[in-house]
C-alpha cells in the first residue's frame, strides 16, 4: 500500500540529543506580557491620538469660522491659534511617550549592540515582538512628524481671513 506521504526523517541518537543545544546557548531577552500589551496599545493609541488631533483641530477651525469665536488676539496670535498650538503640544507629548514605550521594548529585545550586529534590522524582522515594537515606534514617529508639520500652517495662515 503506497501513501502520498514521504518517508519520515530518521536521526541518530547523538543528533537527536544535541538538536536543541544551539538554541539554549543563544542569548534571549524576553518581554513580559504586560510590556508586549503596552507595545500593541501604543500602536493603536498613536493612530487614535493622531486621528483625534486632526479632527479636533479641523473642527475648531470650522466652529471658529462659522460662529466667529476664538478671535480674541493674544500676543499677536488669535485665540484659535493658541488653542490649536496647545492641543498640538499636548498631542506631541503624548506621542513622544507612545514612541518611548515600544523603543524601550525594542531595545531590550536586541541582544547585540548595532556596532556588533550589522544585520540589526534583519534580526528584528525575524522576531515578532521586536518587529511589532519597531513598527509601533516607526508609525508613531511618522505621525508625530505630521503633527509637527501641521504647526507651520497654524502660525502662517489665518483661519477664515481673520486679521
Amino acid at each position: 500500500m503506497d501513501t502520498a506521504l514521504s518517508d519520515p526523517l530518521h536521526f541518530s541518537l547523538p543528533d537527536a540529543i544535541t538538536v536543541g543545544t544551539e538554541l539554549l546557548n543563544m542569548p534571549r531577552a524576553r518581554v513580559t506580557k504586560a510590556e508586549e500589551q503596552l507595545t500593541r496599545r501604543s500602536l493603536f493609541l498613536g493612530i487614535t491620538i493622531w486621528f483625534l488631533h486632526l479632527n479636533i483641530v479641523n473642527a475648531l477651525i470650522s466652529v471658529s469660522c462659522k460662529w466667529g469665536g476664538l478671535t480674541v488676539p493674544v500676543g499677536g496670535l488669535s485665540g484659535l491659534q493658541i488653542l490649536e498650538v496647545v492641543i498640538s503640544l499636548i498631542t506631541i507629548l503624548g506621542m513622544l511617550y507612545l514612541i518611548y514605550l515600544p523603543w524601550r521594548n525594542w531595545q531590550s529585545l536586541q541582544t547585540e549592540r548595532p556596532a556588533n550586529n550589522p544585520q540589526l534590522i534583519e534580526d528584528t524582522e525575524e522576531k515578532r515582538q521586536a518587529l511589532m515594537a519597531f513598527i509601533a515606534m516607526a508609525l508613531n514617529g511618522f505621525l508625530i512628524l505630521y503633527i509637527i508639520a501641521t504647526l507651520i500652517p497654524m502660525f502662517a495662515l489665518k483661519a477664515c481671513g481673520q486679521a
